[in-house]
């Protein structure tokens, strides 16, 4: 089968290797997609992330795929089930010479039921990834490209949710790649107003405004600080959402809070340039992720029509063995979310 392969010195390709072998609690899935998560893949790519990561390694950890087989003590999925996250080879794992970089980029990958081997062994490891490999309701009736969306949407919202993002909560949320884009939807299902979005490119301005942003600043052309206060009469934001990683940005960004107002950082900062370095601590609120604890409200929300343009949320559609050609594209700025079809 083909897999998508990082050096972590930028470069990324397509290579062979066997199809996984489950074990009696594992399902064997095609994968129908992987989606790019553009910031955090690039970062592995250049290896850049704060984590100590060995490389070549499979890429990738935003897969949709189709069960094919079921291990003989499988107890909660099905031939046919739709699922999220199948890997070629979990973290901290080796498959075929290659590390784990989450292992997503693959023609076929594994999902396990945590379950059923819990209730034979109580004692059991379970692999911390596992997780996140849930089932998707068939009712639903998501194709998988809009479906892979579901995972950054869910580990944003619980992000939101988290930090006290609410009804009527004032938030600022700097950034507009794929996730800041991501999280002006999040921030309008959690009921935030208004929903400011501040970005250097007007392009994505549109979009964002589509998508839940009640106002969009371009931060080249005009004063944040001036504009947020304009907007909120004065108030200034509770929540400021950051998602650029830039630390000195942030601290710039400082006078457009509230007195009570609080950042949460989303974005990774460099090791030798830490947030802390630059805002105060009392100013910081450190948010949790929640892919796992959001999985039954986003599918209720997408069950009542509440995520209709969940397509807007990546960019460009392109076959696996354009990934090189895709990430390319990531690297110039003409495309900020992939969803590549296996």
């Amino acid at each position: 089968m083909k897999v998508g392969i990082t050096d972590g010195a930028g470069n990324v390709w397509v290579d062979d290797v066997p199809v996984p072998k489950p074990n009696d609690y594992q399902c064997l899935c095609r994968n129908l997609v992987c989606a790019t998560c553009t910031g955090t893949d690039r970062k592995i790519m250049h290896n850049k992330m704060s984590s100590d990561h060995e490389f070549p390694g499979i890429l990738g950890h935003e897969s949709i795929g189709i069960v094919e087989e079921v291990g003989k003590k499988v107890r909660k999925f099905r031939k046919g089930d739709m699922v999220i996250r199948p890997t070629a080879v979990y973290s901290t794992e080796r498959y075929a010479g290659f590390t784990s970089l989450w292992g997503g980029y693959a023609e076929y990958g594994l999902i396990t039921d945590a379950e059923a081997q819990l209730a034979d062994d109580p004692g059991v490891q379970i692999h911390s990834y596992v997780q996140y490999q849930m089932l998707l309701p068939p009712d639903l009736g998501l194709e998988a490209g809009d479906a892979s969306m579901l995972i950054t949407l869910k580990d944003v919202l619980g992000f939101a949710d988290s930090i006290g993002i609410g009804l009527n909560t004032p938030t600022l949320i700097t950034g507009l790649g794929s996730v800041g884009l991501a999280f002006c939807k999040a921030a309008k299902i959690l009921g935030a107003y208004p929903v400011i979005a501040a970005a250097r490119r007007e392009s994505q301005f549109p979009l964002a405004l589509a998508l839940g942003a009640d106002y969009v600043i371009n931060t080249e052309k005009q004063d944040l600080t001036g504009a947020v206060t304009e907007i909120t009469k004065g108030q200034g934001v509770t929540r400021l959402v950051d998602v650029t990683g830039a630390a000195g940005y942030v601290a710039r960004c400082l006078p457009a809070l509230a007195p009570d107002g609080k950042i949460s950082p989303y974005g990774r900062y460099p090791a030798d340039d830490p947030l802390t370095d630059h805002v105060p601590e009392e100013r910081i609120l450190k948010g949790a992720t929640g892919e796992v604890r959001t999985h039954d409200f986003i599918c209720s929300a997408v069950r009542h029509g509440l995520l209709p343009d969940l397509h807007r949320l990546y960019s460009h559609r392109m076959p696996f063995l354009k990934l090189k050609e895709g990430f390319d594209m990531i690297e110039r700025k003409e495309a900020f979310k992939i969803v590549f079809d296996m």
